[in-house]
């Protein structure tokens, strides 16, 4: 199956809004085409139809996890429909719903995604949950990840090892484990070029600032892995420029990425 058919897929999904078509069209593996495909049609509609989304992404988060989440009556066929799921699929359906729940344009319930964070082990959902509480610029979660990835290997190498996958389109970047070795332009490239946006009249802006501390993370946790810093001087003047005085960042958050900043600046090879 190919990147468009497996947007149509996913696109079906948010057209109907049935348990039946979300198990087929998210239990989909991702990357980085398919999700720009689905997001520019998300993009193209009106805000009451995001919100009737956001609700349906709601409640089927919910039956992922057996109605944990919230009180609400579960359609007992729907809810073993799920359950019945291979551990595989239910994982990639998780990760969609978390992905796009995260990313609609209207304000998000972080609540939901708090709680997916603290009840699930799975590193993996708790990556997908962090990336997907960005642009609320809520920062409990993501300075908790943060703190997991700079200071625990496993963490460190959990993102590693999804970013490369994920950007070099990789059909399964979960399977993928970073070598240490292996070349991360796919990586460094469009960080450098998110971390170039400092202009509030940039389209992209909102964006770049909502992931500016874990661009800058990513960046680090390379050199540092690698240890060999290879950035250019062009590209650590980027760094030096990279805008960290935003409203929506709290002090903590600041400071934090000032210090990644200095970690990159003055790591020594």
């Amino acid at each position: 199956m190919g990147n468009d058919e497996k947007a149509k897929k996913m696109i079906e999904v948010f057209k109907t809004k049935t348990v039946d078509s979300a198990i087929k069209g998210f239990t989909i593996e991702q990357n980085d085409e398919i999700t720009n495909k689905v997001r520019a049609y998300l993009d193209s509609l009106p805000k009451e139809e995001l919100v009737s989304i956001q609700l349906f992404l709601k409640t089927l988060l919910n039956y992922c996890y057996e109605g944990r989440l919230f009180k609400e009556e579960l359609n007992e066929d729907d809810k073993e429909k799920i359950t019945k799921l291979e551990d595989k699929e239910k994982f990639l359906l998780k990760e969609s719903i978390i992905y796009f729940y995260g990313r609609l344009l209207i304000g998000n319930d972080m609540d939901i995604l708090r709680d997916v964070y603290n009840i699930d082990d799975n590193k993996y959902i708790k990556l997908n949950v962090t990336f997907a509480s960005l642009q609320s610029f809520k920062e409990e979660i993501e300075l908790d990840f943060v703190d997991k990835v700079l200071s625990s290997d496993v963490y460190d190498q959990l993102i590693r090892s999804w970013t490369l996958a994920y950007f070099q389109l990789t059909p399964n970047p979960y399977d993928y484990v970073d070598k240490d070795t292996d070349d991360w332009s796919a990586a460094k490239k469009p960080r450098i070029e998110r971390l170039r946006i400092n202009d509030e009249n940039n389209p992209k802006f909102k964006k770049a600032m909502a992931f500016r501390l874990l661009d800058l993370v990513v960046l680090y946790l390379f050199i540092r892995n690698r240890k060999v810093n290879n950035l250019t001087d062009e590209e650590k003047q980027v760094i030096r420029d990279a805008r960290i005085d935003y409203e929506e960042y709290s002090d903590e958050k600041k400071k934090k990425m000032e210090e990644v900043k200095t970690l990159i600046l003055t790591y020594k090879n």
